[in-house]
């Protein structure tokens, strides 16, 4: 168990020392002039900051004057970087469309919705169906091919066993509430062993690990920080254990 949790710690600081050498892309949405379909995440508060994301949908109807927004619990209103939370927004992807493709999406978006909801009545929090599986279900039914982040828990979740194929449609994954494995040309190499994530991922090249933001290598996400005062900060950003809350994840799942 020591050197697990050595381990563990030893990837939080090398992906926290990472994130502070690979500059990152401030997160801008396209004008409100232009169709496209955008899929964030955000931090979960407390605890969980370090291991665990929320995700959400947004959409662009030129002419609606509003985004369209898919999202389970999480209460966000008309800007789309806003979520429960108060920490890091990322955005994962933004997929543009001619008017009738993003009309024909968004209709997708809003059945698989309803769908979503006949196949999965119930929560769960670990390891799903929980609101990151409900992004994810949506993402795939309807061919949009943005991957969520390993740490947005929930993502593999295709119930007691299941198989699919991956979010950004160039492999395959077979899942079970215990361990799953995923492969594809872009995915990767990926193990899910107690819904941690572990793994190589092909393009964007990196190491998939489970602590925020999900790997250590390129990032392409666009990221987005609220701003804050002094001491929203100072309250916002105890002291962290670099790693041991992945283990106590774990282990609270076991």
């Amino acid at each position: 168990m020591r050197h697990v949790k050595g381990w563990l710690a030893g990837t939080g600081l090398v992906a926290s020392a990472t994130a502070c050498v690979v500059p990152r892309t401030p997160a801008e949405l396209p004008p409100p002039s232009e169709g496209y379909v955008a899929v964030l995440s955000g931090e979960m508060p407390a605890a969980l900051s370090q291991v665990a994301r929320h995700s959400w949908i947004v959409a662009n109807v030129p002419g609606a004057g509003y985004l369209q927004r898919w999202e389970l619990g999480g209460g966000g209103g008309g800007d789309p970087f806003h979520y429960f939370g108060d920490g890091e927004v990322a955005v994962h992807g933004v997929v543009r469309y001619q008017h009738d493709e993003l009309r024909r999406v968004v209709a997708c978006l809003d059945r698989e919705e309803s769908g979503y909801y006949k196949q999965h009545p119930d929560y769960f929090p670990i390891p799903g169906p929980n609101s990151n599986t409900f992004v994810d279900f949506l993402l795939r039914h309807c061919g949009i091919h943005v991957e969520l982040p390993a740490t947005a828990i929930g993502r593999d979740y295709r119930g007691p066993i299941g198989a699919s194929v991956t979010s950004l449609g160039t492999g395959v994954q077979l899942e079970t509430w215990v361990v799953g494995l995923k492969l594809g040309l872009q995915e990767g190499v990926e193990l899910h062993l107690l819904d941690m994530a572990f793994g190589v991922h092909f393009w964007p090249p990196g190491i998939t690990v489970p602590v925020n933001p999900g790997r250590i290598g390129i990032d392409d996400d666009m990221h987005h920080n609220p701003e804050r005062s002094a001491g929203d900060m100072e309250r916002y950003q105890p002291p962290r254990q670099s790693g041991l809350a992945s283990l106590w994840l774990g282990t609270r799942y076991a």
